[in-house]
């Protein structure tokens, strides 16, 4: 492993399950809507409480903490303080700064944007600049309006506009960053605009308090978690798999938390199914889509996404079966951390009959799982209950990948995006059939390899270009060898170009080697 990757991997958060808390920051506590905080039991904690070990009392309490706000004061030094004392004791998976900020006109910005809200994509501080979490680690309704803009942090208020300056100016955003950044800590900013920086910026900040606090109320309304009840889709894609479908049927239709429906894409099957057979479960909420052609599981769970009425999706592959708590051990787990939008319960391998056990590096991990991803994939389509909203993010399931098509996505969504785990182990996967995928095709890595070259394309932050280029080298390394050894000629020029491209920091784009793929379509 060379030093680059070495050190991403100091940077980016390890995945345990003891990290599944978000803290917010925000400098002053008039500015939060403490009403809807408080009324939803979350603690609001000052810096000074933080350092008397006032989080350690409420983790040994029965209340629920993975979420807990801290008001850190104004300003640079106030704003690293409370940075230090958030990580040694909260030990949090993200960090969101919420609150106000300026809007500095001759930048480019105008009075307009005092209606919207700033999601910062990055942040700039004594020159410093870093990046933020492009997407906040929580749910944002789609009709709060955001702005996606880097933020200025100051350490003083901004009383004329500087056109060398950022639309936005704060005083805590950029500074709470730096620390976190290095700390590897992902940061989020989130500000709503009060003034026009200007003589009477106390005075603009003062009333429009009342809206902060309004504005601040809609965007954090996912914390009232008592009320979560969510309409989930089950899709279930199916190709010649009868009888393993009816047992998987059969598990969803025992479960203890009710669907709201059931949906089976048949992907071709010969004989195809009819409803005729479906119900015989007996089951009121239950649809069928039928492919006339085979068109891979990709397609039939891409028709059944776009078919479902549900806000929640959660998919189950024909030959695997979930537990009767599944879906319920998922929505207790959420309502205790909702500002999770995917999460995954742990899972037992069954092999050709027989309960194997799994190696240490495929088990199931939360939190930021896209550095494990990278390597293996780190989640099971059948494990996972998920917004149906990510979708719209995040895109689809990739039809034009005949296998690895959930790494694929799981890479696009976890970049961004938190994973949960619920550790039960409410999925039980079957393995060893001749029809799994992967020994249907030989070198799945190339699939892989795709996935990852579509994830460099789109990635500009350096240390994550870093990482997805380390382990592109190495895939592509195991994979030349192999195709030399095996006389595989035409696969290995194309590896080596790949390769070459990689190691002369070239632009690339996996659009120009269709023979990672299409060869086996």
């Amino acid at each position: 492993m060379n030093q680059i990757h070495k050190d991403f991997l100091l940077k980016v958060p390890k995945t345990s399950p003891q990290r599944a808390r978000i803290v917010f920051t925000a400098a002053v506590k008039k500015e939060l809507p403490t009403d809807l905080i408080t009324g939803c039991g979350w603690p609001i904690l000052t810096a000074r409480a933080l350092a008397s070990g006032e989080a350690e009392r409420i983790s040994k309490s029965k209340d629920h903490t993975s979420i807990i706000f801290v008001i850190t004061g104004v300003g640079k030094e106030k704003s690293f303080e409370a940075a230090k004392l958030i990580v040694k004791h909260l030990d949090p998976l993200a960090v969101v700064n919420v609150g106000s900020c300026g809007i500095n006109c001759r930048a480019g910005a105008s009075k307009d944007l005092l209606e919207t809200i700033f999601v910062s994509e990055g942040t700039r501080a004594n020159g410093v600049f870093r990046y933020c979490i492009k997407y906040p680690p929580f749910p944002i309704k789609n009709s709060i309006k955001i702005k996606h803009a880097p933020i200025d942090s100051l350490e003083r208020p901004l009383l004329e506009h500087d056109p060398h300056l950022f639309q936005a100016v704060d005083m805590e955003a950029g500074f709470q960053n730096i620390f976190f950044s290095e700390m590897g800590v992902p940061f989020c900013s989130i500000k709503v605009p009060t003034d026009t920086c200007s003589n009477d910026t106390t005075k603009q900040y003062t009333k429009a308090l009342a809206g902060v606090r309004k504005r601040l109320s809609k965007l954090l309304s996912f914390l009232d978690s008592s009320s979560f009840h969510p309409s989930i889709s089950v899709i279930i894609p199916v190709h010649n798999r009868k009888r393993a479908l009816e047992k998987a049927i059969l598990s969803v239709k025992e479960q203890t938390y009710r669907p709201f429906e059931i949906i089976v894409v048949d992907d071709g099957s010969n004989p195809p199914l009819t409803m005729t057979s479906l119900k015989n479960h007996h089951l009121d909420n239950i649809r069928l889509i039928t492919l006339k052609q085979n068109q891979g599981v990709s397609s039939a769970r891409n028709l059944g996404i776009k078919e479902a009425k549900g806000d929640w999706i959660s998919f189950l592959d024909s030959d695997d079966q979930w537990k009767e708590k599944k879906l319920e051990n998922q929505v207790e787990y959420l309502r205790k951390h909702p500002f999770f939008e995917i999460t995954q319960c742990d899972e037992i391998w069954i092999r050709n009959g027989k309960r194997v056990n799994r190696c240490k590096h495929h088990e199931k991990g939360a939190g930021w799982l896209w550095e494990k991803g990278l390597r293996i994939c780190a989640i099971s389509p059948s494990a996972v209950l998920m917004k149906r909203s990510l979708f719209d993010l995040f895109g689809m399931f990739a039809p034009e990948l005949p296998a690895c098509e959930d790494y694929d996505l799981w890479l696009r969504i976890c970049r961004w995006k938190p994973v949960g785990l619920n550790p039960e182990a409410d999925l039980i996967k079957y393995g060893g059939h001749e029809d799994q995928l992967s020994k249907r095709y030989p070198a799945m890595d190339r699939f892989r390899v795709t996935a990852l070259l579509k994830a460099l394309e789109n990635e500009k932050e350096p240390r994550y270009r870093s990482a997805l280029t380390n382990i592109l080298k190495h895939k592509l390394s195991i994979l030349y060898s192999g195709a030399l050894k095996r006389n595989r000629l035409e696969d290995a020029k194309v590896y080596e170009k790949i390769l070459t491209a990689l190691n002369e920091q070239k632009a690339i784009s996996w659009k120009e080697f269709p023979l990672l793929v299409k060869r086996f379509l």
